[in-house]
């Protein structure tokens, strides 16, 4: 090997550890990112499951107090139909949680390069997953502002 042929092997592997380091830079904050993302997604379906999980025993606290107080019997049964909001919006998120797991287990199972015959990117399951997840966490955060807009009106037409 002569020198210039040396000096050329030096300057490549030069280029190859500059693209490695900057694979592994953009690696990282593509995890991080992800792990950022995953995190903000589990506050949302805590909040939502606490949300709707607090109001249901709310509400049912309200609903046997109130049966031993000879209560309205349509403002029960309109609290009645607001708890079963509530337990929705709890099945609901409870239901994402589980959608959530088995994405991760396919993001796992998935390569980063699927691809059909054409060479087009296919869709992937965990992706699909996601989306799901994200669907029922809006679902359960609705079923909450419908079961407390229930609770509201039964109490304002029971006053009036």
């Amino acid at each position: 090997m002569d020198d210039d042929s040396l000096e050329k092997w030096k300057v490549e592997m030069e280029r190859y550890k500059c693209e490695l380091e900057k694979w592994k830079t953009d690696t990282q904050c593509s995890m991080i990112r992800y792990q950022q993302v995953n995190m903000q997604g589990q506050a949302a379906m805590k909040a939502a499951l606490l949300i709707n999980g607090g109001a249901s025993v709310a509400v049912l606290a309200f609903i046997g107090t109130a049966m031993n107080n000879d209560t309205n019997s349509l403002l029960l049964l309109k609290l009645c139909s607001s708890m079963l909001m509530f337990i929705a919006g709890v099945l609901s998120v409870a239901f994402a949680i589980g959608v959530s797991y088995l994405a991760g287990f396919a993001d796992a199972r998935e390569t980063e390069t699927d691809t059909d015959q054409s060479g087009k990117k296919t869709f992937r399951l965990w992706s699909i997953l996601n989306t799901v997840a994200i669907i029922l966490v809006v679902f359960g955060y609705m079923w909450f502002i419908a079961g407390s807009l229930n609770t509201y009106c039964a109490f304002r037409n029971s006053l009036s």
